[in-house]
């Protein structure tokens, strides 16, 4: 998700990061299991669904199609080019900070979903009342948020403060200075309930950089995502360490170069949480099958 102040910190999909954003989408599907949500949704689900930050419109596309009776929106600051899009799929070009998308999309949602988004924002927790209010009673919310910096459970790695998790640790100190909290997710659950969320559930994963995880699938997202960074590490770097470290624009691409060179080196991971709540009210007969397992 962008925003139209230009605080916007990371690159966009008219900035040629489509590819990016695609083969993201595809390293949260599989830590999920291939599913788009960790909340349960009924097959007959015929509800309406946000789609925060929509980015290329993968998801909330994938979402209108694997439940034709839904509605699914997606806003951003830019249209998404995706196509072909199902018919029960729209984008409207909002700005989620600025705009009162909350009062102009028309009636409320059942879902909203957010990716990778609240640690852009300036005021999260502005956003979270927003989410609460543009929610039908009884609606659920999810958040599937990256928790920053990189992490390591191997003692002897992190003691050698490789290029990549000093990296990490200086873009968290950087985007701090510039008025983004990188590391939000971790008081998100609690963020959920302040602003009167219940039934607030949370679920942790780790997104391995490179492919040293056994499962072939989590092989797979390592990869995935380590080349997720080798294309967007510059783009997503370059605003906050020059503005709020002071560096030049070569040293930020020399220390992306090192970066690069180290990724896959020992057991490096992302921590990733999702959180979902529940906004109180009517009984969610669409959005929770029964029958499923609760998160």
């Amino acid at each position: 998700m962008a925003s139209s102040n230009n605080n916007y910190t990371l690159p966009s999909h008219l900035d040629g990061d489509d590819a990016r954003l695609n083969l993201q989408h595809d390293v949260f599907g599989l830590i999920l299991g291939n599913k788009l949500l960790k909340s349960p949704v009924h097959k007959d689900f015929a509800g309406r669904v946000l789609d925060i930050g929509t980015g290329t419109g993968v998801w909330a596309s994938e979402f209108a199609a694997a439940y034709p009776r839904s509605s699914a929106v997606g806003i951003d600051l830019y249209a998404p080019s995706i196509t072909p899009v199902p018919e029960n799929c729209t984008f409207r070009v909002l700005d989620a900070e600025t705009s009162n998308w909350d009062l102009e999309l028309e009636n409320k949602f059942d879902i909203i979903h957010g990716r990778m988004f609240l640690f852009l924002l300036k005021d999260p927790n502005a956003m979270l009342d927003r989410c609460l209010n543009a929610l039908q009673p009884g609606g659920t919310i999810e958040f599937q948020e990256m928790q920053h910096p990189y992490q390591t459970d191997d003692l002897t790695l992190a003691a050698q403060d490789t290029p990549t998790l000093r990296f990490a640790r200086l873009h968290v100190e950087a985007a701090a200075r510039c008025g983004y909290d990188r590391t939000v997710a971790c008081r998100l659950p609690d963020a959920l309930k302040h602003v009167g969320f219940h039934d607030v559930k949370v679920a942790h994963y780790k997104v391995p950089i490179g492919p040293w995880m056994e499962s072939a699938d989590m092989k797979l997202a390592g990869e995935k995502y380590m080349q997720c960074l080798r294309w967007g590490m510059l783009g997503f770097s370059r605003k906050v360490f020059t503005e709020g470290l002071g560096w030049t624009e070569q040293q930020v691409v020399e220390a992306c170069l090192e970066v690069a060179y180290d990724l896959g080196n020992g057991k490096v991971y992302a921590p990733v949480i999702v959180v979902t709540g529940r906004k109180a009210g009517a009984e969610e007969y669409w959005v929770n099958d029964k029958n499923s397992p609760s998160v």
